[in-house]
């Protein structure tokens, strides 16, 4: 049965929007650009990052207690007002929060879909990490490992040469069971093919 992921028959459900896709707002970014302080007002604008294009643009507008959001959808002007809930900080000051427009919920991050922003539950936007399965698990984490080792695998300088061992051979180790994994897979999508 096909449930998604990168192969076929891989993976758990595939069917929702990708968040690494999906153009993000952060309330965070907002906060140190300036644009949550009363009667500020900015362009956003999302950039691909192969080609430099522009993705999408939203115009957004600081109220006393909300952002209001202007952008089209279809071409269509369209005008969203996202609540801002403030927490105290324990050393001073406080932080910001948006708040889910349909369920009220308090997140840092929006996701934009059709329908606009909204949070990831409301917005069916998952992480391409939930989406795969054991074999892809294991090829993301052995490229993990890899990323802290230098070229060649060597010992990066400051690392301890028993980290360095002990990285090398669990970069080994996964590798072995993705191609344990990788010959299982082949075996049950063409049985009989003599893997």
């Amino acid at each position: 049965m096909s449930k998604g992921g990168f192969r076929w028959g891989a993976g758990r459900p595939g069917w929702h929007a990708k968040a690494e896709y999906c153009l993000r707002l952060d309330v965070r970014a907002l906060q140190r650009g300036g644009l949550l302080s009363f009667g500020n007002s900015g362009v956003l604008r999302w950039l691909d990052e192969q080609t430099g294009a522009q993705t999408g643009s939203v115009a957004a507008r600081a109220m006393a207690d909300a952002v209001l959001l202007d952008y089209a959808i279809d071409g269509k002007p369209t005008q969203q007002r996202v609540p801002i809930l403030r927490s105290d900080c324990h050393y001073g000051g406080t932080r910001p929060w948006f708040t889910c427009a349909r369920c009220g919920k308090r997140l840092a991050v929006l996701y934009f879909r059709a329908t606009g922003f909204a949070c990831r539950a409301c917005n069916q936007v998952a992480y391409l990490s939930q989406s795969e399965d054991p074999i892809d698990r294991m090829r993301r984490r052995q490229g993990k490992l890899e990323l802290r080792l230098d070229k060649g695998w060597k010992r990066p300088k400051g690392m301890h040469a028993a980290t360095r061992n002990r990285l090398v051979r669990q970069i080994i180790e996964l590798g072995d069971r993705w191609e344990l994994a990788m010959e299982a897979a082949q075996a049950r999508m063409f049985p009989g093919a003599g893997w």
